[in-house]
C-alpha cells in the first residue's frame, strides 16, 4: 500500500495495520454490491475488545440496478488507484478480465 497523494496513512505501522483492515472491509462490501448483494456493515464486538470488529452481512438481490453495480466498482477502482494495491478478492472475481 503506496498512497500516491496521501503518504500519511502508510508512513506509520499501526495507522497503516488499520487503515488497511478499514479498506479491505470495504473493499469486500463493494464487491459484494457489485456481484448483485446489498450491504450493510455493522460493529459486532465492541473496539475496546478488539480493532477487528466489523461483520459484513450481505443479502442477494436477483436484479441488482446497474448503477448500484457501476458505482462500487468505481468506488473500489479509485481506491486502488489511490493507495496501489489489488486485492485478491478482486482477482479472484476476475473482474478485470470482464471488462
Amino acid at each position: 500500500m503506496k498512497p500516491a497523494t496521501l503518504p500519511i496513512m502508510s508512513r506509520y505501522g499501526i495507522i497503516k495495520e488499520r487503515f488497511a483492515a478499514l479498506a479491505t472491509d470495504a473493499v469486500r462490501a463493494n464487491l459484494l454490491e457489485y456481484s448483485g448483494y446489498r450491504t450493510q456493515l455493522l460493529e459486532f464486538i465492541d473496539f475496546d475488545h478488539t480493532p477487528k470488529n466489523i461483520l459484513i452481512r450481505a443479502v442477494y438481490r436477483p436484479v441488482a440496478p446497474k448503477s448500484v453495480k457501476e458505482n462500487a466498482l468505481n468506488e473500489v477502482h479509485a481506491l486502488m488507484r489511490e493507495f496501489s494495491f489489488e486485492p485478491t478478492l478482486y482477482k479472484l472475481l476476475e473482474i478485470g478480465k470482464q471488462q
